[in-house]
């Protein structure tokens, strides 16, 4: 079940990543850590992530080796379409035995329900 938040919200996502046993993976030794946030309904991108903040990609914040946080601002999310949203990571290792040295893990998850707010009309942000 998604989360609900509210337009104008601004929405911190923890990244966490884990391997098939469950052990949290260390995400700053990897080569890079792409993180989409997309509407459901018709499959756009809301905003993007990486590592480093770079190639049109906002920044994720390193809050420890194995947690990042994807900060969604209010500025974007209150003109976004309300409805639901979700979470398309692409883990990027490195790994000679694939194309460019690069194994690529996409995952995808839920992660919150936009609704409208009457209160963010009126305030400020």
């Amino acid at each position: 079940m998604a989360i609900v938040r509210r337009r104008g919200d601004d929405i911190p996502l923890l990244i966490g990543i884990t391997n098939s046993s469950g052990v949290a993976i260390n995400i700053t030794n990897l080569a890079q850590l792409y993180v989409y946030i997309i509407y459901s309904t018709k499959g756009t991108t809301l905003v993007k992530f990486n590592k480093g903040g770079t190639d049109g990609f906002s920044a994720l914040t390193a809050v420890t080796a194995t947690s990042y946080r994807a900060d969604i601002k209010s500025s974007i999310t209150k003109t976004a379409t309300l409805g639901t949203y979700h979470v398309e990571l692409n883990v990027v290792e490195t790994d000679t035995d694939y194309d460019s040295s690069q194994k690529n893990t996409i995952g995808l998850d839920v992660v919150f329900n936009l609704k409208d707010s009457i209160s963010k009309t009126v305030s400020s942000g």
